[in-house]
């Protein structure tokens, strides 16, 4: 009799297992895309970013012309390659706003949610 038990207990066990796996694949599969485009700011409106020819701070060339600029690549010593007018710089990562342009891959938004709802936000999967 007590083997019975066991044996339902391991049961029941397994199929919460199995069911916890499914659930967090499923919420998995409708997270961010990892390939999002990252682009540089000025930190303020108005104030411009300045420019190097490498990733360091003694060789300043340039104001940006226009912003935001897209991040061309992966950021080296704190500083992100951007591109202007074809030529490679480099922005200062500690004098730049970075914005990630996020957003989630779902079949089904999640809609309105409350403040106090856990993990509410404009952009979720339900």
């Amino acid at each position: 009799m007590q083997q019975v038990r066991d044996t339902r207990q391991r049961l029941k066990h397994a199929f919460l297992t199995a069911a916890v796996a499914v659930a967090f694949t499923a919420t998995a599969g409708g997270t961010a895309s990892a390939q999002t485009p990252t682009y540089v700011d000025a930190k303020k409106p108005g104030e411009t970013v300045k420019l190097y020819s490498a990733p360091d701070k003694k060789s300043r060339v340039i104001d940006a012309p226009t912003l935001p600029l897209l991040v061309q690549g992966a950021s080296q010593h704190d500083f992100y390659p951007v591109k202007v007018d074809g030529k490679p710089y480099w922005a200062d990562g500690l004098e730049v706003k970075v914005v990630r342009s996020a957003q989630a891959r779902c079949s089904q938004s999640a809609g309105i949610q409350a403040a106090g709802t856990l993990g509410a936000a404009a952009n979720r999967c339900q």
